[in-house]
């Protein structure tokens, strides 16, 4: 185990989240990403990586959260302009609003993770251009170019976090 600060780490991995529903077209972005960096990382990194694909985050994530160095969520975005992503680093923030079980941000349930379990693992939330998100299984060719930018960013952040010597 690791300390960093006053907060524990359970363990040395990074655990990769991907968020969406995949029966609406683009906003299956998140767990096709998930599915792309499995392909993608060598085999040293992958021991390192874990993964989850849900449709949404929940308050029941705090503990399996509390136990990673590194949480990256990956969710369809329908950001206007030409960036394929975006990346915001989640730091964990007093909950402002009320709070229940099923409606909470990313940084909602990370600052929950960090209360109830006194773990505050590093957070970073890569928002993916969408362009449509009607009923349909399929990505959109701008999504999947979208996607594979976003995972090659991961690929970085995660190189980053855990250099191979």
């Amino acid at each position: 185990m690791t300390k960093i600060g006053r907060y524990k780490l359970m363990n040395e991995k990074a655990l990769v989240v991907g968020i969406g529903n995949q029966i609406r077209q683009d906003d299956g972005i998140g767990p096709y990403c998930v599915n792309l960096l499995k392909e993608l990382l060598s085999p040293e990194k992958r021991e390192l990586v874990d993964y989850l694909v849900v449709h949404q985050l929940d308050v029941i994530h705090c503990d399996l959260f509390s136990g990673y160095r590194l949480i990256v969520f990956i969710d369809a975005d329908a950001l206007s302009g030409s960036e394929p992503y975006r990346v915001e680093e989640i730091r964990p923030e007093p909950v402002s609003r009320p709070f229940t079980s099923h409606i909470g941000s990313i940084q909602d349930i990370l600052s929950l993770t960090c209360r109830l379990y006194d773990s505050a693992p590093a957070g970073y939330l890569f928002a993916v251009r969408g362009l449509s998100f009607d009923v349909g299984e399929e990505l959109t060719p701008e999504a999947i170019c979208n996607s594979r930018k976003a995972v090659e960013a991961v690929k970085r952040l995660i190189d980053k976090f855990f250099p191979l010597a």
